[in-house]
């Protein structure tokens, strides 16, 4: 059998007819063993499709001629999610699976049982996105960004649901913009529960208790399932 060679996109900023890489693109041209002069496929994050001609490798940049580019439509419908702050390795694997599964905004929101914040982590964040969208060839990054808690309800979508225990079953009809929220470890408040059910619906994954990271991966993978998305 022969070698399955796994797909390699690289995310380049274009200026007219070149596109330049950043360090962490050199860094992954020398994993993959990047040429100068050879063809690579890259993205802009905005739907954007480039065939480019890799000139030159430095040690923190490089630069390439585009030969061909290409628009992808992103025609699928929107899915929102809204994850608590947390604990980093849990976050960043939770983050990694929604990309991969089709969500098109992600929220890390601060709560009154946070252990962490992340209002100045946008960095870290968005090269976690930029990895994963990478990692599985999305020419749409999704967007990622801190914001507090009560952020929620001027970016949610009018469809979004809470991820509670006690909610009711996932609708078989859904709109083509869906939200959802998943709430800390151990919880939300009282006060962020009854301010959360005020505005949207409680839906339950099933008869166990999860951890919020598994109730994320999960509710994701059945609104993009519904949604076309994977």
């Amino acid at each position: 059998m022969g070698e399955c060679k796994l797909p390699n996109l690289f995310y380049c900023m274009p200026k007219e007819d070149v596109v330049h890489f950043d360090e962490h693109e050199v860094t992954h041209m020398k994993v993959t063993r990047v040429k100068e002069g050879e063809v690579i496929e890259a993205t802009d994050g905005n739907g954007g499709k480039y065939k480019v001609v890799v000139k030159k490798i430095d040690r923190n940049s490089a630069y390439g001629t585009v030969i061909s580019y290409d628009f992808v439509p992103n025609t699928e419908g929107r899915l929102v999610l809204f994850a608590p702050s947390g604990r980093w390795e849990r976050l960043r694997w939770t983050i990694e699976k929604a990309v991969e599964l089709g969500v098109d905004e992600i929220y890390v929101f601060n709560n009154d049982r946070a252990s962490r914040h992340y209002d100045d982590k946008i960095e870290k964040l968005e090269l976690i996105v930029r990895e994963a969208s990478k990692q599985c060839v999305r020419y749409h990054f999704p967007v990622i960004k801190p914001v507090e808690f009560l952020d929620i309800f001027s970016l949610a979508p009018e469809s979004t649901y809470i991820l509670d225990f006690k909610g009711r079953k996932i609708p078989k009809r859904i709109s083509k913009n869906i939200g959802l929220i998943a709430g800390p470890e151990g919880g939300f408040s009282q006060k962020e529960l009854s301010i959360l059910k005020k505005k949207f619906k409680s839906i339950c994954l099933g008869k166990k208790i999860l951890r919020f990271e598994t109730a994320i991966i999960l509710a994701t993978g059945i609104f993009s399932m519904k949604l076309g998305k994977v």
